[in-house]
């Protein structure tokens, strides 16, 4: 039995991937309030792997060019980086 999957199907688990990565991260981020804790980043990291590994899978398999999967991994590394940015304060510290 064979069975396909077309290319907005395939996008539409992406989609709805890196919408619960972003999800879980969010409420992540709310509860410990901190960013930049090892565990947040550890988790992040872990995820954004885990993603990336879907997307090469289907670009391998065809679904996605290159530059699809490049796009999805940026936007998703994006919505990432603006939740970051939203929980961490700015110190105003400047490195010389």
């Amino acid at each position: 039995m064979e069975n396909f999957i077309s290319k907005q199907q395939a996008l539409a688990v992406l989609q709805q991937d890196a919408a619960e990565i972003c999800d879980l991260l969010g409420k992540q981020s709310n509860i410990l309030c901190r960013t930049d804790c090892p565990a947040f980043e550890e988790v992040a990291d872990t995820r954004i792997y885990g993603f990336s590994c879907e997307v090469k899978f289907l670009i391998r398999s065809g679904l996605l060019t290159t530059s699809e999967g490049h796009q999805l991994i940026k936007e998703l590394e994006e919505k990432l980086g603006n939740i970051q940015a939203r929980v961490t304060p700015d110190v105003g510290v400047e490195w010389e």
